[in-house]
């Protein structure tokens, strides 16, 4: 699914002020927040970063991050009315309380949760990460192999990372917490699942871009467009409605394609819906998309070459690192600057293990417009 970047007359705000975080033993419950020791802490971040800034954690120090319960607690002082509460983002085994009402359970750190909730004043807001080393005590059934490089074959039960988990070879700080925004959004109007999907189509007659949509729209939108535009080039084509989504398509005559950057210009373009509603007009950013072919030519043995719009390129490039391997975030320009000196070093990919995380949008950004390629493995 296509992440919406921004709906017109929708207020985001990012909840980062006031956080706190306590270790609490394994098994820890609401009632007992009072024996804590409450440090504050930063939101988006971990709990190895908020006990590193508090200096009760260094990587010379040989503490079990997993076998811990860690709590976080801020209050919201939001608008009055319906509103959407939204984590982007906890490790691992996570609990959300809204003024002492359970809310939300999450086994996933890579899942992205988004809660109605009704705000009037002051509330409280409280996570639990429960301490993962007992789950993994637990008879599972048996791997059909071993994993080397880690400590705990269990983990594979598990939807989280394997950084701060394999002794050796990353630094022991396993990811705990909300490593991703915290918000609540005050919607006009209310936008579900997009599907975006650009593809290149080439004949004899020349290249034709393809952007195909599928959405899920408020109810009271009654007039949606498609607008894809580069530059001076702008198309708009509006979407028919079926059974409650939209649906559509524009093309381009002989568009501008993506290349890396070792091969030509990563040419990109953006992408919106405009939409008519009950109460005016709205325009839904859906970021930038690029039109270019990608075969993978296997020819004899193991080999395989890759072929960007029919040119074959010889790829190369590094593994990628989060830039901070404590908190697993990074400021926008930190990530620009990085992408900027891996163009700079003559690179055309990079690779996202599936050890790592997914990245920060901003990432998969600074990869297009900088025309480097992705190398995207599935967090399993």
């Amino acid at each position: 699914m296509t992440r919406v970047r921004c709906v017109e007359g929708n207020r985001r705000v990012a909840i980062i002020d006031g956080w706190q975080v306590a270790a609490a033993p394994a098994g820890s419950t609401l009632d007992q927040r009072a024996q804590w020791h409450w440090i504050p802490a930063s939101v988006p971040g971990t709990a190895a970063s908020a006990l590193q800034a508090a200096q009760a954690w260094s990587w010379d120090e040989s503490r079990q991050l997993d076998a811990e319960d860690f709590w976080w607690c801020t209050h919201i002082h939001g608008a009055s009315g319906p509103a959407r509460l939204g984590f982007d983002g906890i490790a691992t085994l996570a609990d959300v309380w809204l003024d002492g009402e359970h809310i939300l359970t999450s086994a996933n750190m890579f899942i992205a949760h988004q809660l109605p909730v009704e705000l009037r004043g002051e509330h409280e807001l409280l996570i639990r990460c429960r301490a993962l080393a007992p789950e993994l005590a637990l008879r599972r059934p048996r791997p059909r192999w071993r994993v080397p490089m880690l400590e705990h074959q269990q983990l594979r039960w598990f939807r989280t990372s394997l950084l701060g988990r394999t002794p050796g070879w990353s630094p022991p700080c396993p990811p705990i917490g909300p490593w991703r925004p915290v918000w609540i959004e005050y919607r006009t109007i209310e936008v579900g699942d997009i599907d975006l999907r650009s593809n290149l189509q080439r004949s004899d007659d020349g290249d034709t871009g393809v952007v195909e949509i599928d959405a899920v729209l408020d109810a009271r939108v009654s007039q949606a467009n498609l607008v894809v535009e580069r530059g001076s080039e702008r198309i708009t084509m509006p979407l028919a409605q079926r059974a409650g989504r939209w649906s559509g398509r524009a093309t381009i005559a002989s568009p501008s394609l993506w290349w890396p950057h070792t091969h030509g210009e990563p040419a990109l373009y953006r992408v919106a819906l405009d939409v008519r509603h009950a109460d005016g007009s709205a325009q839904i950013d859906l970021g930038t998309t690029g039109f270019r072919n990608i075969e993978i030519d296997r020819g004899a043995g193991d080999d395989f070459l890759v072929r960007v719009n029919g040119v074959a390129v010889f790829c190369r490039g590094a593994c990628w690192t989060p830039l901070d391997v404590v908190s697993l975030g990074a400021s926008t320009q930190a990530y620009r600057d990085a992408i900027e000196q891996v163009r700079d070093a003559g690179m055309n990919m990079l690779r996202v293990g599936g050890t790592m995380v997914y990245e920060d949008d901003v990432f998969y950004d600074a990869l297009d417009e900088q025309g480097i390629l992705l190398w995207q493995d599935l967090m399993f």
